[in-house]
């Protein structure tokens, strides 16, 4: 049985077995931490890696990645966000990451936790005027993860979005473990910025063994899978959108890689790859299921 409890702004899932377990942030933005599923810890948190500097688990909207100088032109105005990314001179992340979100429903049945979401922006946000409603769900199964974003137009100008989820997974040992992916063309970027500008075909032969590779690179991808396997459990991502991206980032020293599923790249506002538009009161909805398999 799943149980859901709340104490100030964290709230934590757990099973009675001990084999799931997940604890969640209202305020940054409504993320995941300290994930368990099938009795294997998926997602930890690090003490000398904060979430500041992090950003795991976050949900990237309204768009992923970056965007060079913080600035775009969209329907023939020019916009400026502010460059949180300050040694670089970019936007990163979007806007929610940061935000905190309520709880707006939250059930539990024998086999499944599952809670609900909100944030409501007003359109007070510097570059990104237009308001809208956000909503994120966590399903937990004792061997699933199931993280579904809703968002919905709530102005009367239509809007351009990226989205995108920033999950660092664990391994005992990266050295050892693989990714496994089917790849349409790898992204290449600026060394100094860390922006898109063009591409090139990719030379990973899959599965690929981490070993001493270091990644923050993007791919396009063929399907809508990614795997992951570590020497203890392995899961598969599976997305819903009808282009899919990754991003993949090993962060030096650390055993975890970040394998961010997304529909757009860095500067996507400016180069519109996997740029999308929302009109308003619409509404668009994306999901990405993690199945777990420990080994």
């Amino acid at each position: 049985m799943f149980q859901i409890q709340e104490s100030n702004h964290i709230i934590k899932i757990s099973h009675t077995t001990h084999s799931a377990a997940a604890s969640i942030n209202l305020n940054e933005g409504g993320r995941l931490f300290d994930v368990k599923v099938n009795d294997s810890t998926i997602i930890s948190e690090y003490e000398n890696f904060p979430y500041q500097h992090s950003s795991a688990s976050a949900i990237l909207f309204p768009f992923a990645n970056r965007i060079k100088d913080g600035t775009y032109t969209f329907e023939g105005k020019t916009y400026q966000i502010p460059c949180n990314e300050v040694e670089k001179n970019n936007a990163i992340h979007g806007l929610l990451y940061t935000r905190a979100f309520e709880i707006f429903d939250k059930s539990t049945t024998a086999e499944t936790a599952t809670i609900t979401l909100q944030y409501k922006h007003d359109g007070s946000s510097e570059g990104f005027p237009f308001p809208f409603n956000f909503f994120v769900t966590y399903v937990l199964t004792e061997t699933a993860l199931n993280v579904q974003l809703k968002v919905t137009n709530t102005g009367t100008k239509t809007f351009p979005f990226t989205i995108g989820w920033h999950p660092y997974f664990n391994s005992e040992n990266l050295y050892e473990s693989t990714i496994n992916f089917n790849c349409e063309e790898e992204y290449t970027t600026t060394d100094d910025r860390s922006i898109t500008n063009g591409t090139k075909p990719h030379t990973l032969q899959m599965p690929f063994q981490l070993k001493n590779h270091s990644f923050d690179t993007a791919f396009k991808l063929r399907d809508n899978e990614i795997g992951f396997a570590t020497p203890t459990y392995k899961v598969k991502i599976t997305g819903i959108a009808s282009k899919n991206y990754v991003q993949f980032y090993t962060p030096k020293d650390k055993s975890i890689i970040a394998i961010e599923p997304t529909v757009g790249l860095s500067d996507s506002f400016n180069n519109g790859i996997g740029l999308q538009t929302l009109s308003a009161n619409k509404t668009y909805e994306i999901s990405w299921n993690v199945e777990v398999e420990k080994l």
